[in-house]
């Protein structure tokens, strides 16, 4: 992932992550067996995670292991969320969900 990249989720995690989070202001990636992208993902979500004061947590979650009736399965992987938001601004799947990406 190039350093730009890098650069915009950090940015991201920071905005985010300013003052009080909401009860549900857990950062998430969005993966599943087989995403090429995901790995590179979650290595610069670590970069940017812990470059903040205090370093930001967060959540892997493969999306096989949920359950059919769950919105965050229709998301492309990987995707990051705050908030139960996309980062890059992608709409809340809605239902009937599309075939795994």
């Amino acid at each position: 992932m190039r350093l730009g990249s890098l650069l915009g989720v950090g940015v991201l995690l920071m905005s985010a992550c300013a003052g009080t989070p909401s009860p549900d202001g857990a950062v998430v990636l969005l993966t599943r067996a087989g995403c090429m992208d995901s790995e590179k993902m979650r290595t610069s979500l670590e970069t940017a995670a812990q470059a903040l004061a205090p370093p930001v947590a967060f959540t892997v979650v493969d999306l096989d292991t949920l359950p059919p009736d769950d919105v965050r399965r229709g998301y492309p992987t990987p995707t990051l969320l705050f908030a139960s938001r996309d980062v890059f601004g992608l709409a809340e799947p809605k239902p009937p969900l599309p075939p795994p990406t």
